[in-house]
Parts: structure tokens; C-alpha cells; sequence
């Protein structure tokens, strides 16, 4: 029985210590990361001073991924790949080429429809005007 405790407590002993500045540095890159992300149900406030729970659960997911050892841009891309580009505070430069896709495309429907409606509008006009005449 004595070496069987003596034995527990060398090997209790022996683990390796869990030195606290490791703590404190995943603690700071994941406040780091919280501060450059949005709150999704509070749009204007970052995810580090929400008190909603999907802003706990995002500061969950960061801190998580930051303690299996993923770098910094890592976890933000993952985010980023989850919940979109709308989530960060960040300013970025909306994708031009996509954007003017889309304009155009809204142009030429509405164009289309206006010249649908107005050859169909003229139509009924002449034929009711043909009908009146015999």
C-alpha cells in the first residue's frame, strides 16, 4: 500500500505544471480576436462587451480553437468561414465585380420588364382602338 501511494504521488507530482502565462496569452489574442468581431443579434458592439449568448458562444469557439493551439489568423478565418464577412468590425472593400454583376443584372430586369409592360400596354390600347372603329 505504501508503494502504491508513494508511487500516486511521484506521479502526481512529476506531471508537467500548467504555467499560467500560457493562460494569459490565449486569454489576450482571444480578446484581441473578440474585439474585431461583431455581435450578430447586437450589430454595432463587439463580441468581447455583448452579454448575448451567441456572443458567448463565438467567444467560446475562439478561445476553444486558440487552445488547441491555432494561430490567430487561423481562428479569424475560420470565423469568417462560419458566419461571413459581415461579422467583423473591420472595414473591408466590397468585391467590386460583384457588386457591379448585380447592378447590371437589376438594370436589365427592370429594363426588360418597363419594355414587357409598355408593348403590352400599347397593344391593348391599339387593339381597343382598332374595335372601336368598326
Amino acid at each position: 500500500m505504501k508503494y502504491v501511494l508513494s508511487f500516486l504521488l511521484a506521479a502526481v507530482s512529476a506531471a508537467l505544471p500548467v504555467r499560467a502565462d500560457d493562460f494569459a496569452s490565449v486569454e489576450t489574442e482571444a480578446q484581441e480576436i473578440a474585439e474585431r468581431i461583431r455581435c450578430l443579434v447586437c450589430s454595432e458592439e463587439n463580441i468581447e462587451s455583448a452579454s448575448d449568448e451567441t456572443a458567448k458562444d463565438l467567444r467560446f469557439f475562439i478561445r476553444r480553437h486558440l487552445n488547441d493551439g491555432k494561430p490567430q489568423d487561423l481562428v479569424v478565418n475560420l470565423v469568417l468561414a462560419q458566419y461571413g464577412d459581415m461579422v467583423t468590425l473591420e472595414e473591408t472593400p466590397p468585391d467590386s465585380t460583384d457588386e457591379n454583376e448585380k447592378r447590371l443584372a437589376e438594370l436589365c430586369a427592370l429594363l426588360s420588364f418597363g419594355a414587357m409592360a409598355f408593348y403590352i400596354f400599347r397593344r391593348n390600347r391599339l387593339f381597343k382602338k382598332s374595335e372601336d372603329k368598326q
